[in-house]
């Protein structure tokens, strides 16, 4: 007769399952208030000829996205890094999320970066 294996609970750690969140979460949200603030203050910029708060807005959209990405990677360098596992333990979970955050990062990076090039380049106000 089979021994029947029971497996443990291992209770997870808050402040590495907040950073594991953080950096899924962060690059998205700041994607959502840099869009949401570029339009409100795009028709003011164009009015006054003054695009520096779209300038700086976008600018640090683009380190806080980054800083989302730098938390997932150190998060998936502190689970062993790699991607090959046939475990379902808190670490291959680790790695999972860590991905994805590193993934979902460059994403909304990607993003971040093209809406700020119409202000970059000088042609917000061509309609």
């Amino acid at each position: 007769m089979a021994k029947k294996h029971k497996a443990e609970t291992v209770p997870a750690d808050p402040s590495r399952a907040r950073r594991l969140w953080i950096g899924i979460l962060l690059p998205p949200l700041v994607w959502a208030a840099q869009m949401q603030t570029i339009y409100l203050t795009s028709e003011w910029a164009c009015y006054a000829k003054d695009y520096s708060w779209n300038h700086a807005v976008s600018i640090a959209s683009l380190v806080l996205s980054v800083v989302g990405i730098w938390v997932a990677y150190s998060e998936w360098k502190a689970a062993g890094g790699g991607t090959e596992d046939e475990n379902s333990d808190q670490d291959t979970r680790r790695r999972f999320m860590a991905i994805l955050g590193m993934l979902l990062g460059s994403l909304f990076t990607a993003l971040i970066f093209a809406q700020w090039l119409p202000t970059a380049m000088g042609v917000p106000c061509s309609k």
